[in-house]
């Protein structure tokens, strides 16, 4: 009775036995079936991404494109402006505007800084402030910073525009 008993049971189990493997070999699959699928679809995100990135820089670069041309009307536009309209008068005038604002704007500049720095030069004279505190006051303000600024533009475009009339004349 044991022996029908134990061969009961190893017949049972024998028939389950093929259902099981099959459901973790089934199970096995679709775990490595998902894998796959989020490993394509994370490759698939980093192409969009890519794409995307690419797209985004060419809709930059025709932006930047278009800017460029617009600038370029701009700066054609204010040419076609300057040249001369053929009335004597309209064109003296032209011709003098540009010059002359710039002289009068640097003389109200030399003779505002002037004034600023005669004041301090006069509290060191009469010894309410030192030498170091007089050179910050003056280098410090905005009258020191205009005059550096024009200094560094100028001595800049010097600069650079000997470097190119020597690159063309190589």
């Amino acid at each position: 009775m044991i022996i029908s008993l134990i061969s009961s049971a190893m017949g049972m189990v024998g028939g389950l036995v093929p259902d099981i493997f099959k459901e973790v070999r089934e199970t096995r699959e679709h775990s490595r079936e998902l894998v796959r699928m989020d490993k394509t679809a994370e490759l698939q995100l980093k192409m969009l991404d890519a794409k995307t990135d690419a797209k985004l820089a060419e809709v930059e670069g025709q932006v930047y494109v278009e800017e460029m041309k617009a600038f370029g009307k701009q700066m054609e536009a204010i040419y076609r402006a300057q040249q001369p309209v053929g009335i004597k008068w309209v064109d003296g005038f032209n011709a003098v505007i540009r010059p002359a604002t710039a002289m009068l704007l640097m003389l109200m500049f030399v003779i505002t800084g002037g004034m600023y720095i005669t004041a301090v030069l006069q509290q060191f004279g009469n010894g309410v402030l030192d030498l170091k505190g007089a050179s910050e006051i003056i280098w410090g303000s905005l009258v020191g910073d205009a005059i550096q600024a024009v200094l560094g533009f100028l001595f800049g475009y010097r600069s650079t525009k000997g470097r190119i009339i020597n690159a063309r004349r190589s």
